[in-house]
């Protein structure tokens, strides 16, 4: 996944295009500052892109309230381009079934509980879906 940002970083820049070469090299920097530049694994990655995904994503919000569309435009592109490296997410249905079988089986043992659903549910499915839909499903299953 470093060979592909760092690939990708130097595409961005052969082309010319800020908003790309901006957001890899956000991520770069955010492994070099986390001390994993040389042991960086995918799943540390993903939960950095995450990151920056839902920070993206608060920041369109104050944007779209303060109506600075120029700048929600920004963070909408950064966005589409940190999507592009998350893998392709899980259908909400395919997720509420399949945490409804976990919730069967916590039931099962006796553990039914938010705390463990989500723990379950996050070790399941974290790399597949958004951990804020993860948690909106779980309070509805347990309520």
């Amino acid at each position: 996944m470093i060979s592909k940002l760092k690939d990708d970083l130097k595409n961005f820049i052969l082309s010319k295009n800020k908003t790309g070469s901006n957001v890899v090299r956000g991520i770069l920097s955010t492994i070099t500052n986390e001390g994993k530049k040389d042991s960086a694994n995918d799943e540390f990655i993903m939960s950095i892109i995450k990151k920056e995904i839902k920070k993206r994503k608060e920041a369109i919000k104050v944007y779209s309230a303060n109506n600075r569309n120029d700048l929600t435009k920004i963070e909408e592109d950064e966005l589409l381009l940190l999507q592009a490296y998350l893998p392709d997410q899980i259908p909400e249905e395919d997720l509420i079934q399949g945490m409804k079988k976990i919730k069967e089986s916590l039931l099962s043992e006796g553990k039914l509980n938010m705390g463990e659903l989500m723990k379950a549910s996050m070790k399941e499915f974290s790399a597949s879906a958004d951990n804020s839909v993860i948690s909106k499903i779980a309070k509805d299953l347990v309520n």
